[in-house]
């Protein structure tokens, strides 16, 4: 969340390439992704149960409030402005992780439950 903050906080990103719309959206979706995976790791392992009901949830909500509050920073700063299609790829960064942190756990739990079977015998 440090680094979002930081590279939010650069007035102006050097246009090497300005008509890339697509890149800047790319960028936001991997950095939000990346960020979703990670509080999917916090609130899957969170001794607290308030979170063991549905850790996607509580990581979707945490990443979408933190999306809406690195564009209102954004705001702030010369050079930049907020944009709603921001939002909305960081959003989407966040619940492509979240699903991929679920299947994953889904997948590796059918294959630990068949090597038991297996080794059970």
């Amino acid at each position: 969340m440090l680094l979002i903050f930081v590279l939010s906080s650069i007035s102006r990103y050097p246009e090497i390439l300005p008509w890339i719309f697509s890149l800047d959206k790319f960028i936001h979706t991997i950095e939000y992704y990346i960020l979703g995976y990670l509080l999917m790791r916090v609130f899957v392992t969170s001794p607290r149960s308030v979170f063991t009901g549905a850790p996607a949830v509580f990581a979707i909500v945490f990443g979408t409030l933190y999306a809406i509050s690195d564009e209102w920073h954004q705001s702030f700063v010369p050079g930049r402005c907020a944009s709603i299609y921001d939002v909305l790829f960081d959003i989407l960064g966040v619940v492509l992780a979240a699903v991929t942190y679920r299947l994953v756990r889904r997948r590796v739990a059918w294959i630990r439950a068949v090597e038991d079977r297996i080794e059970g015998g």
